[in-house]
């Protein structure tokens, strides 16, 4: 990508940088606004007259270059700025700087707006006004003057809530969480630079958590002069409440302990007076927190900010707000889902009998995202209706939909919160935000984004961070990935789905599910052996999982839209590429969820041979699950269309499948045929992945029906199979069931060695179940050397994980072989606890001949104590 200046904006920079010089030529005081707060203007200016600032501030929107010029005038577009410059807290002012003369032209935007009953698309700029060193104190003055009258209309017509804190209250003991928050303000106004912005989405609790530290004694200590709160309502509905410093000074001023009579009429006066009164207090030794709530600009609170250090300034603020010198930002996030538990414990009253069901409750936080504004609303209409039960409101919460209408109590909602956030928002962001919902996950990465958006990753990344700014997304805990709160998502798709036509959110699925799908791709075939590309995407099987762990939940999601919306090609490459991520995580209820969503979209399009491979992968998660008998009729009917449409490839990938699942459903002698047929096929099909898996397979039945030669013969022969095809798993399972086979013909020590090998090959492509099933075998294996202490370690391992991942059936061949070791150790009881256990799990999951052979093996322990 090149880094080279564009002419358009060297041609931009070149009107901004001649007005700012100018205008700090004259002493006045500029700022370039910052992106993220950027409402169609450039500067923001503070006027000063005779060294001093007046407390008057404007900002000014700079247009440069050919097409502004007209053939006598010039001109600026309005855009989507009409409303913003005129009813903006501030005057806008307008200026057209000519590419060719050098020269700059001005006109007073606001002053057009307010004098035209319909918005024009355009403002002219006469000639007449240039603006150059000449005219610019006039230009200063005519501003002035119009901003002083315009600020009286305003104050006149708006008023502002100021309060004083009392320092003896204390801080509210039923305040929840944000200890660290507290702490770090705290420090910041004791014993910093005691200018803190604290920013965070709507209903964050931003103001709940300034009010207690403003009341904390420690605070209280250090402001002698007491507490100030002013809230400038900056996300009002409606922009024309938002408080300015001329309307701010009068209401600051009366609290301060001016009396009404000295207090000047006009801002310039008044702004005079309000810092001649903080100095004062500063110089007596009373320093005061000035607490500035509902910033949305900052040029409402930049003429209030007192000029002594000693006072203390907290802004609260949805916006990051613009550059703002010795502004020290706390970032609130939401509370921790324990404080959440508290919070909703505290409003509803412990007594309350509904708080005493822990899963519900702990349902409703996580519905509510932790917003400590969305757990109030829940606790409210919990309150209100004491015949409404939390399992009712979580099944309205549960509706998607209708979450947002739900979280609503009388005048107080988390829609209005949000919908006040995107009218702060500036026009060109709009959209963006709300596209990011068409990603079908909260979070996301810049690369997702960027194909959702439709722009490049650097034109994504700057929209999201400003986004960022306005409290509407976050950066995520992993680099370069982003996050939404679900309910400002739901708002987003609420107002994706009323602004952005239905093809156009297709369009941008579409090229999203490009993205996944390629990338997918290049996953699973790294953890399958065979990685593509050069360099290929991913450069170890870690690095694929790490990917996949990431993004698995944004993968299934979108094959989901993708199988709703009819987009069957994505909704099956998504789904299949998943397979072996999931098998290897242990993850098998998703992993059939997985393959059933590839069949349906298989069959959809009509494909017989990927209705073979997702049938095929739907029959091995139904063997892992112990669901046998429907494992052997799929994987039997996927063999049957694999077969009649001379699929070969997928004809051998079932058949072994079946032979796995017949050899747990019915016997491995069993299987022995299946696998017999599976090793030709694969022979004829010549693919050394298929030849090695029939081998395997065929070695584990062997093994497992007593014919230990034929077992350590098939799966030698199988190793150098695997290798060739680069499947590092399979050669993993190979050598572990060598090592069971040699164990069984009494070669301990070369047992031990394959089983050692299985352990460096599962490791490397971070196969947790393949592990702890060697785990599984390595203890047999040691039982039968006598190392019970050994073996025990071993079994526990693998049972602790079986359980937890619910493969059923391996949990149980885990307690059956730890019978057999305490029953070896002599702890008869324990060994038939183990044994009960083995049984009570067999059943359940209908594996009768394992059930049969476990009683077999207590009934005989128990009679050999009895005799």
């Amino acid at each position: 990508m090149s880094g080279r200046v564009t002419q358009s904006r060297r041609i931009e920079r070149a009107g901004v940088n001649a007005l700012r010089a100018l205008l700090e030529d004259h002493d006045q005081i500029v700022q370039e606004i910052d992106g993220g707060n950027d409402y169609g203007e450039d500067l923001f200016v503070m006027l000063t007259k005779d060294g001093e600032r007046t407390g008057v501030a404007i900002t000014i929107q700079v247009k440069s270059g050919n097409k502004y010029k007209r053939a006598h005038s010039y001109a600026i577009p309005v855009e989507g700025h009409a409303n913003d410059w005129k009813n903006g807290l501030l005057t806008v002012l307008g200026v057209v700087f000519d590419v060719a003369t050098k020269q700059l032209f001005w006109a007073n935007l606001t002053e057009c707006l307010e004098s035209s009953e319909e918005a024009p698309s355009w403002i002219a700029v006469p000639r007449e006004q240039e603006l150059n060193e000449d005219t610019t104190q006039s230009f200063l003055a005519l501003t002035h003057k119009f901003v002083e009258a315009r600020s009286q209309r305003r104050i006149e017509e708006a008023s502002l809530q100021v309060t004083r804190l009392s320092g003896t209250s204390g801080a509210s003991p039923s305040f929840v969480g944000r200890k660290r928050e507290q702490q770090a303000i705290r420090d910041m106004l004791t014993t910093m630079g005691r200018r803190v912005l604290v920013s965070g989405m709507a209903g964050v609790g931003k103001t709940s958590l300034v009010d207690q530290v403003a009341r904390h004694h420690d605070v209280s200590a250090v402001f002698s002069g007491g507490v100030i709160v002013a809230d400038m309502h900056g996300f009002s509905a409606h922009r024309t409440r938002m408080a300015s410093p001329g309307i701010a000074y009068g209401p600051l001023l009366s609290v301060l302990g001016a009396p009404g009579d000295e207090i000047p009429r006009t801002a310039e006066g008044q702004a005079a007076l309000y810092h001649r009164t903080l100095d004062a207090l500063d110089a007596s030794g009373n320093p005061v927190l000035m607490v500035f709530d509902n910033v949305a600009e900052l040029s409402q609170v930049a003429e209030l900010l007192p000029r002594a250090r000693t006072h203390g300034v907290v802004l609260t603020s949805r916006s990051r707000l613009g550059v703002l010198e010795g502004i020290e930002t706390i970032n609130l996030d939401c509370l921790s889902p324990e404080e959440s538990n508290v919070l909703l414990t505290q409003i509803l009253g412990s007594e309350d009998q509904r708080l005493h069901a822990p899963d519900p409750i702990h349902d409703l936080c996580t519905l509510c995202g932790h917003l400590p504004l969305a757990l109030s609303i829940s606790a409210a209409i919990l309150k209100d209706d004491v015949d409404l039960t939390t399992d009712e409101l979580l099944a309205e919460l549960r509706e998607e939909k209708s979450r947002l209408d739900v979280l609503h109590f009388g005048d107080t909602a988390v829609r209005a919160a949000l919908q006040v956030s995107l009218a702060r928002l500036d026009c060109a962001m709009r959209d963006p935000f709300c596209r990011l919902s068409i990603h079908p996950g909260s979070e996301m990465s810049e690369q997702a984004a960027s194909a959702v958006l439709g722009v490049s990753v650097p034109q994504t990344r700057s929209l999201l961070r400003r986004l960022s700014q306005a409290s509407l997304i976050s950066r995520s805990s992993v680099a370069s990935r982003w996050r939404m709160h679900d309910l400002v998502y739901l708002f987003a798709a609420e107002q994706c789905e009323a602004t952005v036509s239905a093809s156009d959110r297709q369009q941008a699925f579409s090229r999203l599910a490009e993205v996944y799908c390629q990338a997918s791709l290049n996953a699973d075939l790294t953890l399958r052996g065979t990685p593509e590309g050069n360099p290929p995407q991913f450069q170890s099987i870690i690095e694929a999982l790490s990917w996949l762990d990431l993004e698995c939940a944004n993968l299934q999601a979108s094959a989901r839209f993708a199988r709703d919306a009819d987009l069957t090609e994505h909704a099956y490459s998504l789904s299949m590429h998943l397979i072996v991520y999931l098998d290897l995580r242990g993850r098998i209820t998703e992993g059939l969820q997985s393959a059933q969503i590839a069949y349906e979209a298989a069959r959809k399009e009509r494909d017989a041979e990927r209705q073979v491979r997702a049938l095929n992968n739907i029959g091995i998660n139904l063997t892992s699950q112990g669901k046998l008998e429907d494992a052997v009729r799929t994987l039997r009917k996927a063999a049957a269309i694999a077969e009649r449409i001379r699929f070969l490839d997928g004809q051998c990938d079932a058949t072994v499948s079946l032979g796995a699942a017949v050899r747990q459903h019915i016997s491995p002698r069993a299987a022995i045929p299946i696998l017999i047929d599976a090793v030709k096929l694969s022979r004829e099909n010549r693919d050394p992945n298929d030849i090695g898996a029939s081998l395997t397979n065929l070695g584990s039945a062997y093994r497992e029906s007593g014919l230990l030669h034929q077992a350590a013969a098939a799966l030698s022969a199988s190793i150098p199979y695997h290798r060739a095809s680069g499947n590092r798993r399979q050669e993993a399972s190979a050598h572990a069931g060598l090592g069971v086979a040699l164990s069984q013909l009494g070669q301990q020590e070369k047992s031990e060695e394959c089983f050692q090998k299985a352990f460096t090959a599962y490791r490397e492509v971070q196969d947790e179940a393949g592990i702890h099933l060697n785990y599984i075998n390595l203890g047999h294996t040691q039982l039968k050397s006598g190392k019970i202490k050994d073996a025990r370690d071993s079994l526990h391992r693998a049972r602790r994980f079986f359980r937890r991942t619910s493969h059923h059936h391996f949990e149980a061949n885990s307690l059956g072989l730890l019978g057999a070791a305490e029953w070896m150790s002599g702890d008869i009881d324990q060994a038939q606890i183990y044994y009960e256990e083995a049984i009570r799990i067999f059943r359940g999951i209908g594996l009768k001949e394992s059930e049969r052979e476990m009683r077999a093996a207590l009934r005989e322990m128990l009679s050999g104590r009895s005799s």
